[in-house]
């Protein structure tokens, strides 16, 4: 976290709610994690340090555009920045089970923000870097997708590396299915550990992939 200076003199806090990229970090069951190479090394007398980088398109903090389940739809590079960039509002879910409609209709969102992000009991995974994957953790519902996309929410976030529940709930990715095919956009693999509930500013910066079906991305969170 760092700060920064507005125009009055505040200093907002600013919250990097990403992942940091490194060969042994957890990532999806078949996926490798992320290579880094050397190409050129002062060391060996070359005049720079260069290296080469390999990972996945859904690796660490990343973005889910259309294409990620609907072929021919809008790719990463194409994402309406609208969705990335503005306020949104982070709401605490302690659980049990997933997030749900139901659940988001009782936390009585005065006016539901463009951009939603849930902050579960997830973020404490990230604690532990040598923590194994697991398909134990907290996502939202149906349900609450449906809510999402009813209530003009243009962006939603979730604190690990799906935003699907696992079981027989996932059959046919109804989640992902039913916010990208509204054109919602889906961020996974957030750190939200230590941001706590309420409105934010945020700076959501994919890589900007050519035909991409996703893309790692800083993200931050501004506190004004």
């Amino acid at each position: 976290m760092s700060t920064i200076r507005g125009r009055e003199g505040r200093a907002p806090q600013v919250h990097d709610v990403s992942l940091v990229l490194r060969p042994d970090m957890v990532t999806w069951p078949g996926e490798p994690g992320p290579r880094v190479e050397p190409l050129r090394r002062i060391a060996k007398g070359d005049p720079a340090n260069v290296s080469l980088v390999t990972f996945g398109s859904h690796t660490g903090t990343h973005v889910d555009p259309p294409v990620h389940f609907i072929e021919g739809a809008n790719s990463v590079d194409r994402l309406p920045i609208d969705a990335l960039v503005g306020r949104c509002r982070v709401l605490e879910f302690a659980g049990p089970g997933h997030v749900s409609g139901a659940w988001l209709e009782r936390a009585k969102i005065a006016a539901p923000s463009a951009r939603l992000i849930f902050k579960t009991a997830n973020s404490a995974r990230w604690a532990d870097p040598t923590a194994p994957f697991t398909r134990d953790f907290a996502a939202i519902d149906a349900t609450a997708a449906r809510w999402c996309v009813d209530h003009g929410v243009k962006l939603v976030g979730i604190d690990y590396l799906s935003i699907e529940p696992q079981g027989p709930e996932k059959q046919g990715y109804p989640v992902h299915n039913t916010l990208l095919r509204a054109n919602v956009v889906i961020v996974e693999g957030l750190d939200l550990s230590a941001v706590g509930p309420g409105e934010y500013e945020l700076v959501c910066a994919p890589l900007k992939l050519a035909q991409g079906d996703g893309a790692p991305a800083r993200v931050f969170l501004i506190e004004r």
